[in-house]
């Protein structure tokens, strides 16, 4: 007998090497090394973000960290295309923002600075799909 996919939660090999696993900081910060042709060493600059999965399921799979004024936000596109993943992503850094922004500081007269976002999204799906 096979045994049914469970489409509503899939964990991934990604979120554990990226986010679980004891060297989740370690290889983050090698990523943003890769993708910004950087050289940092120190783990402690990783500011890990995690959206709350039980009320927002559609984010299990995607992390994302502040470094260096930046969110990173790595988010995993379902097998079939989805033109809707802009809204995910902005969905996404918008509960980002509301953990990293006191909820006081949100109505005051002064400015608040925000890390400016950067999203990558991977696709693991067969049909043709642009870069970018």
């Amino acid at each position: 007998m096979i045994e049914k996919e469970n489409r509503e939660y899939k964990d991934s090999l990604f979120v554990d090497l990226f986010y679980q696993d004891k060297t989740a900081k370690k290889n983050l910060l090698s990523l943003y090394n890769a993708l910004h042709d950087t050289d940092y060493q120190d783990e402690g600059i990783i500011q890990k973000i995690k959206i709350d999965d039980i009320l927002y399921k559609n984010f299990k799979n995607d992390i994302s960290f502040g470094v260096d004024e930046k969110i990173i936000v790595f988010g995993e596109h379902q097998s079939s295309i989805n033109p809707n993943m802009p809204l995910r992503c902005l969905l996404y850094v918008g509960r980002a923002y509301e953990q990293l922004v006191e909820e006081e500081a949100r109505y005051k007269t002064r400015l608040v600075k925000i890390p400016t976002p950067e999203f990558y999204t991977f696709y693991n799906g067969t049909k043709e799909f642009p870069l970018e």
